[in-house]
């Protein structure tokens, strides 16, 4: 994979290339500081993560190597993981098999990906099975609406993503309309889109059955 120029916002192989790129992952480090601020959350980690997410796709989009690109993903993948994780186990869901439930679901993302890479998609194919996992699973807060008051608010998440993958498969086949790409918007919306998720796990009622009285 040619890491140079991924994406059509980058000319040159200058640090500050992609200005757009870059700069807009500021979005993730706002998103992370948020995290940490709210009182309601928790779970610092999320911060955490979030801020790893900006923090290596601006290494990425400074200086694209398989490195700063593994990094990247990387990131990526460590609050998929968590978060899937830990939304499996507020279901009620036993802890192995929420952890095998997150594992799978990356194995499956990336054989999904390495499959339809070659198509219009192109990278995109990664992230698409997100967009199913998402849906599937606000029809699940849809059919149980009466204890997940907020079930809204992520179908609200599954349209952000859904807008932000179609603007990261679009960049490099407008370039010739559109020289700054679209890639930017894909940081701009999946900053809010980690901030609403993070937020909507803390808004889900704790369904973990209560412990039979000694």
């Amino acid at each position: 994979m040619d890491y140079t120029f991924f994406y059509c916002e980058r000319t040159s192989l200058a640090v500050f290339s992609e200005p757009l790129n870059l700069f807009t992952n500021l979005c993730f480090i706002i998103s992370s500081i948020l995290l940490l601020l709210n009182k309601s959350i928790k779970d610092k980690k999320y911060a955490l993560l979030v801020f790893l997410i900006g923090f290596g796709s601006i290494l990425f989009h400074s200086i694209p190597n398989k490195l700063t690109g593994f990094l990247d993903i990387l990131f990526i993948i460590f609050f998929i993981l968590y978060y899937i994780f830990y939304l499996y186990k507020k279901l009620n869901i036993k802890t192995y098999f929420s952890a095998l439930i997150s594992i799978t679901f990356i194995i499956f993302c990336f054989i999904f990906g390495s499959y339809f890479t070659n198509t219009l998609l192109g990278s995109s194919s990664f992230y698409l099975p997100i967009i199913f996992h998402l849906i599937i699973l606000y029809l699940y807060f849809l059919f149980n609406r009466k204890i997940y008051k907020h079930y809204n608010l992520f179908l609200y998440i599954s349209i952000l993503f859904s807008c932000s993958f179609l603007l990261r498969s679009f960049d490099l086949y407008l370039c010739k309309n559109f020289l700054i790409g679209t890639h930017f918007m894909w940081h701009i919306l999946n900053a809010m889109v980690l901030y609403f998720l993070v937020n909507f796990y803390y808004l889900m009622p704790n369904r973990t059955s209560p412990k039979k009285p000694t």
